[in-house]
C-alpha cells in the first residue's frame, strides 16, 4: 500500500503558495506605505493601483495552495480543479483549511479517477475534460453542500456569541476578537471576529477594532520575531519568507504567516492565538479605540491612547515569538532540499 505522504504534498503546496504570499503582500503593504490606510478609496492613484496588485495575488493565495497540494497528489490533472475548489474555498468563507481538506481530498479522488476503465476513444479525453469537469464537479458540490456547511453554521454561532459580549469584561471582548484575528488568517473565523468589530463600531464602539486590528498584526510579527530568535529551527527558506512576513504585520495583513500556519497548524495556531489574544485584550482593557478599520501602523496615530496600542502589541508579538520558539521543532536542511528537488523535477513541463 502506499504510503500518505502529507507532508511532502503540504511542503508542495506551500512552495507554490509562497511567493504569492510574498509578492501580494508586499505589493499591498507598500500601496499602503505610499497611500496610507484609506489607500483602497484612491482610485486611479500609483498607490491605489499598487495595492490593486497585491489584493490581486492574495485572492489567489488559497487557490494555489489547494492546486499545489493536488497536484503532488494526483501530478499535473489536479491543477485546474485545485484551483477551482481553492476559489471555492475562499467564496465560500472555509479559508485555507477548507482549501487544504479541499485539496487532499480532490488529489485522491483524481487518482481513483484514474483507474477508470474507458474505450479507447475516450481515454484522450481523460485529462482534458473528463477529470477537469467530473473531479470538480463533483467534489465541488460535495464541498459546497457538506463540507462548507457546518462552517457556515460556526461563524453564525460565533457572530451571536461575540456580539453578546459587548458590554462585559472588556479584556475578555479584546482577547476574544485578538484569538480570532489569530485563528485561521483570513478564514471563517478571522473574517467573523472582523465582522463583529465593524459591527459595533457603526454602533460608535471603536475599542473592539482596535483588538481587530492589533490581533491581525501579531501573527507575522511574532512569527519573524520567532525566526530572528531562534534561526536554527528554521530552514533558509522559512528565514526569508519569516523577514517578508514583518512589513506585512505592519500593514495589518495577517496573510503573511499563512505559509507557517500551513506546514506546521499544531504550533503556529496556538502560538499566534495566544499572542493575538493577550494583545486584544490588553488593548481594549487600556481604552485604545480606533475608528479605522484597516490599515496596521498607518492608522496608529489616529487611535485614541496610541501608545498603549504600541505596548500591546510589543507584548502580543513577542509571546507569540517566545511561544512558537519553544514549540517548533528544529528542521532538517538537507531533507527539505532534497524535497524542493523532487518538487522541481516533477513540474518540468514536456512538449
Amino acid at each position: 500500500m502506499k504510503k500518505f505522504e502529507f507532508k511532502r504534498h503540504m511542503m508542495t503546496g506551500i512552495s507554490y503558495m509562497i511567493p504569492v504570499v510574498v509578492a501580494g503582500g508586499l505589493l499591498m503593504a507598500l500601496g499602503k506605505a505610499l497611500g496610507g490606510w484609506d489607500v483602497g478609496n484612491q482610485e486611479g492613484t500609483i498607490p491605489f493601483m499598487i495595492n490593486s496588485l497585491g489584493a490581486a495575488a492574495m485572492s489567489f493565495v488559497v487557490p494555489v495552495l489547494t492546486a499545489g497540494i493536488a497536484y503532488s497528489i494526483a501530478e499535473r490533472p489536479g491543477i485546474a480543479p485545485g484551483l477551482i475548489l481553492g476559489q471555492i474555498a475562499v467564496t465560500s468563507k472555509a479559508g485555507f483549511l477548507g482549501g487544504l481538506i479541499a485539496g487532499i481530498v480532490l488529489g485522491y479522488f483524481i487518482n481513483w479517477v484514474k483507474t477508470w476503465k474507458l474505450p479507447n476513444w475516450a481515454k484522450g479525453l481523460m485529462p482534458v475534460m473528463i477529470i477537469p469537469f467530473v473531479t470538480s464537479l463533483i467534489v465541488g458540490m460535495a464541498f459546497l453542500l457538506v463540507i462548507s456547511k457546518p462552517i457556515i453554521w460556526f461563524t453564525e454561532f460565533l457572530t451571536v456569541w461575540m456580539m453578546s459580549l459587548n458590554g462585559g469584561s472588556k479584556f475578555i471582548m479584546g482577547a476574544v476578537i485578538g484569538a480570532c484575528m489569530g485563528f485561521d488568517m483570513g478564514g471563517p473565523v478571522n473574517k467573523t471576529a472582523s465582522a463583529v468589530a465593524n459591527g459595533l463600531g457603526t454602533e460608535g464602539v471603536y475599542g473592539p477594532m482596535s483588538a481587530k486590528i492589533v490581533g491581525g498584526m501579531t501573527p507575522p510579527l511574532g512569527i519573524g520575531l520567532a525566526a530572528l530568535m531562534v534561526p536554527k529551527k528554521f530552514t533558509k527558506v522559512e528565514v526569508e519568507t519569516a523577514k517578508a512576513a514583518v512589513p506585512m504585520g505592519l500593514a495589518f495583513i495577517t496573510e503573511g504567516v499563512l505559509p507557517f500556519a500551513a506546514a506546521d497548524p499544531l504550533r503556529v495556531i496556538p502560538a499566534t492565538m495566544i499572542g493575538s489574544a493577550i494583545a486584544g485584550g490588553l488593548s481594549v482593557m487600556w481604552g485604545v479605540e480606533s475608528i479605522a478599520g484597516h490599515g496596521g501602523i498607518f492608522v496608529v496615530p489616529q487611535m485614541t491612547n496610541p501608545v498603549w496600542f504600541m505596548v500591546a502589541l510589543a507584548i502580543g508579538s513577542i509571546t507569540t515569538a517566545v511561544l512558537y520558539a519553544v514549540l517548533k521543532r528544529p528542521v532538517d536542511e538537507s531533507n527539505f532540499e532534497k524535497e524542493e528537488e523532487i518538487i522541481d523535477l516533477d513540474i518540468e513541463i514536456q512538449i
